[in-house]
């Protein structure tokens, strides 16, 4: 049987800023809001570590021989970097607003949603050579890797605040959201200095050596 791991895992420096994040201090309430949301357009500059085709993809499994999940884009690598026009996502598609915040990026405290109906997914990019391998996937983070974004569909207008300085604003459609290791570390939504495209390679499973073996597996392309 082989073991499955999600992708977050095989993201090392993701699990280091999640499990230091716990221990930040609360932010200042009185600083405005500043909205995440953009167009859905994403052009990237970066070395394609052997990626000929990247994908955006959502509920993405890793296991030894494939990779499991849906694709809402894709796009050749070519000319230093790829790009994407990413679609709306429906509704069926998306989870639970709290869930996203107090499960996947671990935050800690008491959060306030201004709508708590609201939906979300977050998007992964993997890169994939002229065999359909993955030999990687793409972050948009700081140089030194203590701030990373991800990239977000939500079906609502919402505000979440409090917790351990934690400050976001998205709006209907495509969002970033920032979160920093950095100082007293940070949730928010107000775009950071110092951003680029990094290529990374997932790290090997327990019962894998290599991921030169793990292609393209089961997936559905939303449209």
């Amino acid at each position: 049987m082989t073991k499955s791991v999600k992708l977050s895992s095989l993201m090392a420096t993701m699990t280091v800023a999640i499990m230091l994040f716990s221990g930040c201090k609360k932010s200042n309430n009185n600083e405005p809001l500043e909205s995440g949301s953009f167009n859905g357009r994403i052009s990237a500059t970066v070395e394609s570590g052997g990626a000929v085709e990247v994908g955006a993809w959502f509920d993405v499994e890793i296991t030894t021989t494939a990779v499991n999940g849906w694709i809402v884009a894709e796009s050749n690598y070519n000319n230093g970097g790829f790009s994407f026009v990413l679609p709306d996502i429906p509704d069926q598609y998306l989870k639970d607003i709290d869930k996203f915040f107090e499960k996947t990026l671990l935050v800690t405290g008491k959060l306030t949603y201004s709508n708590k109906d609201a939906k979300i997914v977050h998007i992964d990019f993997l890169g994939f050579n002229e065999y359909d391998r993955l030999v990687g996937y793409y972050i948009y983070a700081s140089s030194d890797r203590s701030t990373l974004c991800f990239f977000v569909y939500v079906n609502k207008d919402v505000d979440i605040t409090g917790g351990k300085n934690i400050k976001v604003s998205l709006k209907e459609g495509w969002n970033r959201i920032y979160y920093s290791e950095a100082g007293e570390g940070m949730v928010t939504t107000k775009a950071q200095d110092g951003m680029k495209w990094h290529f990374r390679t997932p790290q090997p499973t327990r019962s894998s050596s290599s991921t030169s073996k793990i292609v393209k597996g089961e997936y559905i392309v939303v449209d």
